[in-house]
């Protein structure tokens, strides 16, 4: 099993470690998954996410650009944008979703999902001419979460925090610890001390992920947590990401998607430029005219029973009807009660809807809901 260049910190910081797609990771910390959640919510939490990807990727600027595989725009915009991106097959399936930083015309720096790493980057080889670099096993990542984040930043590791905007980054280098220009991040300058920090999150909170080079990693977890700050500063696991993201209606890799689902169904119609050709885009296209297609939606539970991935969604008032099937659920620490995300037939796409989901015999009562479950 994988282990990150914080495994010492979580251990030490009494982490319950669990397997996480071959690495081992903290679920949740003393204070537990409740109050963690509740802590990104009004203070700031500190993740671990260093499992993900980091790829550097070199365009060589022919018709089968990088840009050709995804739905998104990354190459019409500025140096130090983060974009995100669903990246589909030729049937327009979701084979993973991705933040893309444009570094420079034709240079990119790319995180993939934890599990999808080697088939994601093994795609973009196969099916665009480009140089990819995998950098995955050098760097460290850290998700700084809530609305102290930035004052946390200001006060530990860079004073200038304020200059990155949501969706923007910047290099820095934490030898120095100072930015530099984009032009330092290098393969070799990242397996030394140059990173990125970004204003980019999965919790929908102000927030930044900090990508360090594995060596400085230990050293900016002691200046983060070491602040003098008047405002609770927590570690985060997994337990409380997946319901930050949830009340969040961010989609989760491998739950509300695996290869199965378009970027038309998840709603994420938002990611799609129509200006550029990508694979799967003319099935796209026929879905966006015919819209029969299902589409995700949220639902309210009745009480605080969590929805099981798998349920079915049936109309409250038409039992033996099946509309809908749910994605993932969870209890949602905020408004103390179920939620889950559900892929719903065209007729039933709309908030306000009674309905009940069946797992196996057990049900639970519910209302379908727009997302995002908690507004920020």
């Amino acid at each position: 099993m994988q282990r990150t260049a914080l495994y010492e910190k979580h251990v030490s910081s009494s982490g319950k470690m669990v397997d996480f797609h071959g690495w081992e990771m903290p679920l949740h910390y003393e204070a537990g998954i409740m109050r963690e959640h509740l802590a990104v919510r009004s203070s700031v939490g500190i993740f671990d996410v260093s499992h993900m990807g980091d790829f550097i990727i070199l365009d060589k600027g022919t018709e089968r650009s990088f840009q050709s595989l995804l739905t998104n725009d990354i190459v019409n915009v500025e140096p130090g944008k983060c974009v995100y991106t669903h990246l589909p097959d030729q049937e327009a399936k979701i084979i993973d979703d991705l933040i893309v930083t444009k570094l420079a015309e034709g240079k990119y720096f790319c995180v993939p999902n934890a599990s999808m790493i080697d088939i994601d980057g093994n795609w973009m080889k196969e099916n665009a001419e480009i140089n990819l670099i995998d950098l995955s096993s050098y760097l460290t990542c850290l998700a700084v979460q809530g609305p102290r984040a930035r004052e946390l930043i200001r006060k530990s590791l860079f004073s200038d925090i304020d200059s990155v905007d949501k969706f923007q980054a910047i290099a820095f280098d934490f030898s120095s610890v100072s930015a530099v220009g984009l032009d330092s991040i290098t393969e070799s300058n990242m397996r030394q001390n140059i990173g990125i920090i970004s204003g980019t999150g999965y919790t929908g909170e102000d927030g930044y992920e900090i990508i360090i080079p594995n060596a400085h990693a230990e050293k900016v977890w002691d200046l983060l947590f070491g602040a003098e700050v008047d405002f609770e500063v927590l570690p985060i696991g997994l337990g409380a990401r997946d319901t930050l993201r949830l009340e969040m209606g961010f989609l989760l890799s491998g739950t509300d998607f695996n290869r199965d689902r378009t970027t038309m169904e998840t709603n994420c119609v938002w990611v799609i430029k129509w200006d550029h050709d990508f694979m799967g885009k003319q099935i796209l296209a026929e879905m966006k005219g015919t819209k029969k297609h299902q589409k995700l939606l949220g639902i309210e539970l009745k009480g605080r029973a969590p929805a099981r991935s798998g349920s079915t969604v049936r109309l409250a008032d038409s039992p033996d009807e099946i509309v809908g099937s749910v994605s993932s659920g969870n209890f949602s620490p905020s408004l103390k009660k179920g939620i889950a995300l559900a892929y719903m037939d065209r007729p039933h796409i709309k908030a306000g809807i009674e309905v009940v989901l069946d797992y196996h015999g057990r049900q639970v009562k519910g209302t379908t809901a727009k997302g995002p479950f908690v507004k920020k």
